[in-house]
């Protein structure tokens, strides 16, 4: 019969528990099961299998499972493995997936996402002081905030206060209390927003990168970019 386990070590062996167990009877038949087997499946493909059978199958070690997977099988897996293709900036550009209707240009649609914001960027502050806070902001999610320019190179944008509803790298879009979307450039602008009575301030310059990439980005300390 086919060995396809390895000898166990002598101390196991030589054990007493062992020389208890008694080994089951074999019988001839059982014996020849494993070579008579082989031989007549290869008979009907191989002449001479009884060679075949003792050059590569006698006392060797044979793996009886998990079986070489076929060039189709493979290229399946292959192809399951493929990451799902996203949409190109030109594609989101002609789709127009990140305009917001003209009639959803309305300040209290998004009064409820401006209370989601307040419950997360107060779990942030948590207990931290205000100075610890800052280092916080620059990783923070800004959808939702009550943003206000407090200095611009273009003086039309000084004092403008909306909820910020899309935030892209170079811009922050501001629906205002009058209903009326503003689209304010990060470059030459400084924000700022209050809580807990505390007034912070974002400079624009400093945080022109999306937000995705802002969370995972490291910062290096940097003098701050006068207008």
């Amino acid at each position: 019969m086919s060995n396809i386990y390895s000898q166990l070590p002598k101390y196991v062996t030589n054990s007493s528990e062992a020389k208890k167990e008694r080994q089951p009877p074999m019988s001839e038949t059982t014996k020849k099961f494993v070579p008579d087997f082989v031989t007549g499946t290869l008979e009907e493909t191989v002449k001479d299998s009884a060679k075949v059978y003792a050059s590569k199958l006698k006392d060797k070690v044979l793996l009886l499972d998990n079986p070489l997977k076929t060039s189709n099988e493979k290229k399946k897996r292959k192809h399951s493995k493929k990451k799902v293709r996203s949409m190109s900036a030109k594609e989101k550009r002609e789709t127009k997936i990140y305009e917001i209707p003209n009639e959803c240009h309305r300040y209290e649609l998004f009064i409820p996402l401006n209370e989601l914001w307040l419950q997360y960027i107060d779990e942030l502050y948590g207990t931290s002081s205000p100075a610890v806070f800052a280092q916080k902001l620059l990783k923070a999610d800004f959808h939702g905030a009550i943003l206000t320019v407090s200095r611009s190179r273009c003086a039309s944008y000084i004092g403008v206060t909306g909820i910020n509803i899309h935030e892209t790298e170079n811009v922050f879009k501001l629906i205002t209390k009058d209903n009326v979307l503003k689209v304010i450039p990060k470059g030459h602008s400084v924000f700022t927003f209050l809580l807990r009575d505390h007034m912070f301030t974002l400079y624009g310059d400093q945080f022109r990168f999306r937000s995705a990439a802002r969370a995972a980005k490291k910062f290096k300390n940097k003098p701050t970019i006068d207008l």
